[in-house]
């Protein structure tokens, strides 16, 4: 039964899914007019990227969908980038409130310090979009108390999933969050 809430939580709040739906509701709360970014944002943040893992997955290039193997990922990263850089690059054209763009790049920033981290040393993805949605989703929903509580739940349930199944280990997953806590911080501080 853990097994399988762990298996659950790790695709439930996978960076793709968490990250969509985190620019999501940025655009939503701060744009009356938010169907375009919202639709550019889940295009070029969720939708190519999980494309991309899935076809390199199904074709064998990597060993699995959430590539493991730190040797397999730099060409995802790079298309990822691609992806992250289209989106951002269509965002700043489009005429919405300026945190969706600010989102949006600091994802491609982010995106790079992880690759470049990851040549040397692995950090979880999962840890560090679960930490940031913890720390960024509560200042955009009515009851911030009840939207730290759910986000402090979904980077729990993020960290321990990828712990017991083996996925990361303890090292790894911290300094996953830590890059999603100062990842928050510049995103807070620069809104």
């Amino acid at each position: 039964m853990l097994e399988k809430a762990s298996k659950a939580a790790t695709e439930i709040f996978s960076p793709f899914v968490l990250s969509g739906l985190l620019l999501a509701i940025i655009a939503i709360a701060t744009d009356p007019t938010w169907v375009v970014p919202v639709a550019l944002s889940l295009l070029f943040i969720v939708a190519i990227p999980l494309a991309l893992s899935l076809w390199m997955h199904r074709t064998g290039r990597v060993g699995d969908r959430f590539i493991q193997d730190r040797a397999q990922r730099t060409p995802f990263y790079a298309g990822t980038l691609l992806s992250f850089a289209a989106g951002a690059l269509a965002l700043n054209f489009v005429d919405t409130s300026s945190q969706v763009p600010l989102a949006l790049n600091l994802s491609v920033a982010m995106l790079l310090v992880v690759a470049l981290v990851n040549l040397k040393i692995k950090a979880s993805m999962h840890a560090l979009v679960a930490a940031l949605f913890a720390l960024v989703f509560p200042l955009y929903t009515p009851l911030p108390a009840l939207g730290y509580a759910v986000g402090a739940g979904v980077w729990a349930s993020t960290v321990y999933s990828r712990y017991y199944l083996r996925k990361h280990t303890v090292p790894e997953l911290a300094l996953g969050t830590l890059f999603g806590v100062v990842l928050a911080a510049v995103f807070l501080g620069l809104r």
